[in-house]
């Protein structure tokens, strides 16, 4: 019996997921539930499992050109706490 596989992490740079990560993480069907693909918004795993290998595919570089800026500072501010130091970058 195989181990399980670890979802794969987003880079910067797109780049390719296996066939195995493929079957692994990606829901049979895509079905559009309350508005929702795939399932409930209460039963997030196979979309976030599914976006993860989307992340991947596509990059950060790219990912991020599709919301303005403050919504990913705030996204980042909500998700990790504020930050020490924005490094130099404005928002």
């Amino acid at each position: 019996m195989r181990e399980p596989l670890e979802l794969p992490l987003p880079e910067l740079e797109p780049r390719p997921i296996t066939l195995d990560q493929y079957m692994e993480f990606t829901p049979e069907k895509l079905e559009l539930i309350s508005g929702f693909l795939i399932d409930a918004p209460e039963r997030p795993l196979w979309r976030r499992q599914l976006l993860a290998l989307l992340l991947v595919n596509t990059g950060l570089v790219e990912t991020v050109k599709l919301a303005p800026r403050d919504r990913w500072l705030e996204a980042l501010e909500r998700a990790y706490g504020p930050a020490e130091s924005t490094g130099g970058i404005e928002p």
